[in-house]
């Protein structure tokens, strides 16, 4: 009887890991292909795992590669290894496509810090050169992952701040938070953002109308609507306008 328990129970130990150690062996060439001296994209790098091959293998396994990737992502961001960070970077999302928190997290790296470790002390117009690549490539990381999440509204939101803050770009953010607010499920402030944008912009008919248009959706017992404050902004604007 004690034979017999023993025995059933020891699969449960010895299997986990076995199987986690089958699936670093099977990533092993994929990251080897992907250490190149010439980073492939991110599609490149989502081909090498596609249908039939190393990540189909691994099926249920994808989720623990990817953390282990990420865990190596977040020992090469305190390293300040830019290089190391963007690779493994991109390895996560190749492991997992799934989380959207790989995608909104790298994105940040990619965006704000990477820069940052690359210019220090450097004249403000190689920082700006430098800040305005880097975000383009958040930028190119995050419309990757809109094809493996199509309609989420935090990978706009998070294209809208990057436009905003790293390249100082109103319109294109502007746009980005509308595109935001149309999705299904998005947060409120993303329409309010849009308006906000719009007044900045010199634009405030436009940004008039999109609040009058987003108000009847907006929820009176829902404290993240803001319908009061929305109201607020209407009358405001209407007073602006008036002698327009």
């Amino acid at each position: 009887m004690s034979s017999s328990i023993a025995n059933s129970s020891l699969p449960r130990c010895v299997l986990p890991p076995a199987l986690l150690l089958a699936a670093v062996c099977l990533m092993r060439p994929l990251e080897m292909r992907l250490s190149a001296p010439v980073m492939a994209s991110v599609p490149q790098m989502a081909a090498l795992g596609g249908s039939g091959g190393t990540l189909a293998v691994m099926g249920g396994l994808r989720a623990a590669v990817a953390g282990g990737f990420w865990l190596r992502t977040n020992l090469a961001w305190e390293r300040r290894d830019a290089a190391a960070t963007t690779r493994l970077l991109h390895l996560t999302v190749a492991a997992d496509e799934r989380p959207l928190y790989f995608w909104l997290n790298g994105a940040r790296m990619m965006a704000y810090d990477l820069p940052e470790w690359r210019t220090e002390g450097a004249p403000q117009a190689v920082r700006q050169r430098e800040a305005d690549m880097q975000a383009r490539m958040a930028l190119d990381f995050l419309a990757t992952g809109l094809k493996s999440h199509a309609g989420a509204a935090e990978i706009y939101i998070e294209m809208a701040n990057i436009r905003l803050r790293a390249q100082g770009d109103r319109e294109g953010a502007a746009r980005l938070f509308r595109q935001a607010a149309e999705q299904p499920g998005s947060p409120y402030y993303a329409a309010r953002v849009h308006a906000e944008l719009l007044r900045e912009l010199g634009r405030p008919e436009e940004a008039l109308a999109w609040l009058k248009q987003i108000l009847p959706t907006l929820q009176a017992d829902d404290p993240a609507a803001r319908r009061e404050v929305v109201v607020e902004r209407i009358k405001g604007l209407e007073q602006e306008t008036a002698g327009k």
